[in-house]
């Protein structure tokens, strides 16, 4: 029943189709493809089902190993390898479907001001990078089944076959396969009528696209004959320009620097195998899982009872909705862990609210969108997973370092909104609500801020660990909205798709990074940057200055995930190498991302919001400024006191 409900038919208007006796030879190829593209589609929508239902599965499988260890004192082993192998399908499977659905991460600043013909061929070329580093995996992933099947390869806990688990994967990436083809197909199929339009800029796009072919070869030329770093590099942002997405430009780029080093043979090879590694992890499990959490909390409205109980308890000083807002952010980062989640939720249930009360539109837009940032601070935060991974720091010391910055940036920038409305008196005061009706709400928001205390004190008490934690939480998320009656089975459905979509974009992108930081690694890039920054001569103090300087400036262009996963690899044993703690240098890059999250011209979070009210872009950012500069004066505060991130991880 959940399948049929999921199963997505695309219906295309305007293809005229005649009746059967009486197509004309022309009509009958448009009439097949379209066929052939709804059964990708839905092959598409049935694997992300699927994957998504792994990742439901997840949960339980981790939260009846955390009963079985403190309830009946019983280590088992099974509950980690099953939950690997299932994340380890589900995000295989799922890549198809984010690709179809857009939820890859891109770079659009340059490409949506091109014409739409540029865009187009831009695409075209996109796609067709895509479809050959899927076909290569599709290749590896089938000669890495039959090795399986050859071998009689077994788990290593439950020794059961393994062939199983690669076969879909190597299904997944056919699917990946043919719905890039789709794709592809369908750009080349637009091209002749954008080019039929008038003002088309042909003469431009002639000319960019010949320009973008020669940096293409020069690029690759580069890479192979002068020098390797560098031509990666020329390639990477030649591919964020033409906005081909993030996770597939940076695995291409991996394919091509490890084919480099070792040669066509092993470098094609290399990469689709450590992919498979990388996600063969069970330590990796809590990114998909905290996902999966954030679109629970989202569909299940439990978001609005935290709003409900930061409205009772703070809505009656000056500007107290502003203030509930702010702490309503801080209270839902703390279980969804992710920024763009959090201006989300809190975007659809806050800003109608704000205006209703006279706040300023802009003013409302811009203090969310900087408030959502708090996802990326406080625990379980995707960024801090992301550097732990990379780097085998401690991801529980991660999230305990975040904890006391992340509430000193919701108490300031609590108190910029109380400045801001008493200084502009820009808002209507909330209706006063009596001490019964307050812990009237309260009582019923229980089971709700249950789940942040339930979480950060499992991490912080050592009872879970991270991967647990989130295992943990998303079962508790899921049966108490079930038992609440707040999540339908047609609600569950669109859950498990919306979530996928989101998982696989940040699976590829996790992967895909690793993969570089290894490639990297070989090409002795990080040594490289270390002996050349020793020979600078520079103190400690200028070099992480320096590095931030950078980073402030990456995220005014990419995306916070690229910029941890391309910069986090290099910057890592060079700040070691300084003397600085690796775990108060986090804080304050994840600081400096969150910055980007609101700087333009990418400013992930102004654009959540610009759909969200409707409001021009630059309104946005000029409402978010007061709010910026809160957090910019909370980065120099942890940057020059380390113990604010280093007194609660010290302890554990």
């Amino acid at each position: 029943m959940l399948l049929n409900t999921f199963f997505i038919k695309i219906k295309e208007k305007g293809d005229n189709v005649q009746p059967n006796n009486e197509l004309s030879p022309k009509s009958q190829p448009l009439s097949l493809f379209k066929k052939i593209s709804n059964a990708i589609d839905s092959c598409s929508s049935s694997f992300g089902f699927i994957g998504g239902m792994l990742l439901f599965a997840t949960g339980f499988v981790i939260t009846i190993q955390v009963i079985l260890r403190y309830v009946f004192s019983a280590r088992n082993n099974w509950t980690d390898e099953t939950a690997t192998i299932f994340v380890l399908v589900a995000v295989f499977t799922t890549l198809a479907l984010g690709l179809r659905e857009g939820s890859h991460v891109r770079v659009q600043t340059v490409f949506d001001r091109l014409p739409e013909l540029t865009q187009v061929i831009l695409e075209i070329i996109s796609y067709l990078f895509i479809f050959v580093f899927s076909l290569v995996y599709t290749l590896v992933a089938f000669n890495m089944t039959v090795d399986s099947i050859t071998l009689k390869e077994i788990s290593p806990m439950l020794y059961i076959p393994m062939w199983p688990v690669k076969a879909l994967i190597f299904i997944g990436f056919i699917i990946l396969t043919l719905q890039t083809l789709q794709l592809f197909v369908k750009k080349l199929n637009a091209f002749p009528e954008k080019f039929a339009a008038p003002n088309a800029a042909k003469k431009f796009t002639v000319v960019t696209a010949a320009i973008y072919f020669i940096l293409l070869i020069a690029a690759i030329y580069i890479i192979f004959q002068v020098n390797m770093g560098a031509g990666i590099v020329f390639l990477l942002f030649i591919f964020l320009i033409a906005s081909v997405p993030i996770g597939f430009t940076i695995a291409i780029i991996s394919m091509l620097g490890a084919i480099g080093l070792m040669g066509v043979e092993l470098g094609v090879i290399y990469i689709p195998q450590a992919f498979y590694m990388q996600w063969n992890n069970y330590n990796l499990l809590a990114l998909p899982m905290f996902v999966f959490l954030g679109f629970v909390l989202h569909k299940s409205g439990m978001a609005e009872d935290m709003f409900a109980f930061a409205r009772a308890w703070v809505g009656e000083l000056p500007g107290g909705l502003a203030v509930a807002t702010i702490v309503v952010c801080g209270i839902f980062a703390a279980v969804s862990g992710s920024s763009i989640a959090n201006a989300v939720t809190i975007g659809l249930i806050a800003y109608p609210a704000l205006v209703r009360y006279k706040y300023k539109k802009n003013m409302a837009a811009g203090m969310i969108a900087v408030g959502g940032t708090l996802g990326v601070m406080i625990p379980p935060s995707t960024a801090f997973i992301t550097i732990g991974i990379l780097t085998n720091e401690s991801i529980g010391a991660l999230f305990m370092a975040g904890l006391v910055p992340g509430f000193i940036a919701v108490v300031l920038l609590s108190t910029a909104a109380v400045i801001y409305c008493i200084k502009t008196k820009a808002y209507e005061p909330l209706e006063k609500i009596s001490l019964k009706d307050k812990l009237i709400i309260t009582w019923k928001s229980l089971g709700t801020l249950f789940l942040p205390i339930l979480m950060l004190g499992g991490i912080y008490s050592g009872i879970f660990t991270p991967t647990e934690a989130a295992g943990v939480s998303v079962v508790y998320g899921i049966l108490f909205s079930v038992i609440t009656r707040r999540v339908s089975p047609k609600d569950m459905v669109e859950l498990i798709s919306s979530s996928t979509k989101t998982v696989a974009m940040i699976a590829l992108l996790v992967a895909a990074g690793m993969t570089l930081s290894n490639v990297t690694a070989m090409m002795q890039i990080p040594q490289a940057a270390m002996e050349w920054v020793a020979g600078t001569g520079w103190s400690g103090g200028s070099i992480v200055a320096a590095s931030l300087v950078i980073v402030f400036i990456l995220g005014m262009f990419l995306d916070a995930g690229a910029i941890t996963i391309l910069t986090i690899p290099i910057l890592y044993p060079i700040i070691v190498a300084t003397g600085f703690d690796f775990i108060w240098y986090s804080i304050i890059f994840v600081l400096c991302t969150e910055i980007g999250l609101i700087t333009p011209p990418v400013g992930m979070n102004c654009f959540v919001l610009q759909q969200i009210t409707g409001l021009d872009l630059l309104e946005v950012v000029r409402g978010s400024l007061p709010f910026l500069l809160v957090l910019l004066f909370c980065l120099f505060l942890v940057a020059f006191i380390p113990e604010l991130a280093l007194w609660l991880p010290s302890t554990m």
